[in-house]
């Protein structure tokens, strides 16, 4: 995410706490394309992260980026497969000091 998008801190923990659910919650095959460097990212939509997270759960970042929700969420859908396959190069998170690295590296 660039750095006037990204409304809170994202770590490695974060990041793959995020992935995880989102996978389990019927977006695998997005996920795993973000993280595969054998196929093309798959896309998701903002409407789709609303309904995988939960409104309230993207309301606090919204609003420390002064957007609503759903435009928060158009956003963070139209970056987030870019930023995982950032710091996913081996297919796995890095390790916290590499993933600071890569999404520096991605933010810039």
């Amino acid at each position: 995410m660039t750095s006037e998008s990204a409304a809170t801190e994202v770590t490695a923990d974060s990041l793959g706490n995020l992935l995880m659910f989102l996978a389990e919650n019927g977006y695998a095959d997005q996920v795993g394309s973000w993280v595969s460097d054998a196929v093309e990212n798959l896309p998701i939509t903002g409407a789709q992260l609303l309904s995988a997270l939960g409104r309230d759960s993207l309301a606090q970042a919204a609003a420390e980026a002064d957007m609503t929700v759903e435009a928060y969420a158009e956003q963070l859908a139209q970056e987030l497969p870019a930023a995982a396959d950032a710091v996913t190069p081996r297919g796995e998170l890095l390790d916290d000091e590499e993933f600071d690295e890569h999404l520096q590296a991605f933010q810039s």
